[in-house]
């Protein structure tokens, strides 16, 4: 498998242990931790971890599960200017949400075309591919 790009949503699913994603998001973690998948994030991916967390009511959490993010050996890629005005462009090709656009902007600049994410409006892009968690093999 190529490397895959991870979506806040895998790292806030493993944190808090949703019901229907947490587990499989948990493994997808310990296979980037132990080198079995090759995997990517972004700085953006982090920030939107951190407003998660608070958002539901873990906001003490938050510097210990951004360092963690960081501390997992994969690349993690910057949002710069240009990845903006691409994500606004994305945005009226694939009408998903501009957070989303801006990580499909990374991964474009990135040459990534896969994504590991529960969010379905990834699968409205026409040019990459959403893993959903729990299809990623044990």
């Amino acid at each position: 498998m190529p490397r895959v790009y991870l979506d806040s949503n895998v790292f806030f699913y493993a944190k808090i242990m949703d019901g229907a994603f947490g587990k499989s998001c948990s493994k997808v973690l310990q296979k980037v931790a132990s080198g079995a998948l090759e995997a990517s994030t972004s700085a953006l991916v982090a920030v939107e971890v951190a407003n998660a967390l608070r958002e539901h009511g873990l906001a003490k959490e938050v510097p210990a599960e951004v360092r963690a993010i960081f501390s997992l050996g994969m690349e993690v890629y910057h949002l710069d200017a240009t990845d903006v005005r691409e994500a606004a462009e994305i945005f009226v090709d694939a009408n998903i949400g501009p957070y989303d656009c801006a990580h499909a902007a990374i991964m474009r600049r990135n040459g990534l075309k896969e994504i590991i994410s529960a969010d379905k409006g990834f699968d409205k892009t026409n040019w990459l591919k959403r893993l959903d968690p729990r299809s990623i093999e044990e």
